[in-house]
């Protein structure tokens, strides 16, 4: 084998590990996203749960924006995860190739 084939060689080895650390990272990252969006169901499961009536009308207000912010961050926190998700598929088809 010649010395540039087995540069060649050490190369793409190299290449694959610091894909294979960059899929860890993100697997690690979609953990995080998870935890992430757990918590903020717990939010809105705490607010629920502590609804205030319908006559305590600031209160309610109050309610329906942290609700809806809460929401909107688990909507992000999905998109993130779907990026992600996309990202090590794609790394997994260069690894392959």
């Amino acid at each position: 084998m010649s010395k540039q084939n087995q540069n060649d060689n050490i190369l793409d080895k190299i290449i694959d590990l610091e894909l294979l650390y960059s899929i860890k990272n993100s697997e690690i990252y979609l953990k995080f996203l998870d935890n992430q969006i757990k918590f903020y169901q717990n939010q809105i499961t705490f607010l629920e749960d502590n609804k205030p009536l319908f006559f305590q009308k600031k209160k309610l207000e109050e309610y329906v924006r942290k609700k809806e912010e809460y929401e909107k961050k688990i909507y992000e926190n999905y998109s993130k995860m779907n990026e992600e998700v996309e990202y090590i598929i794609q790394i997994k088809k260069s690894i392959n190739n």
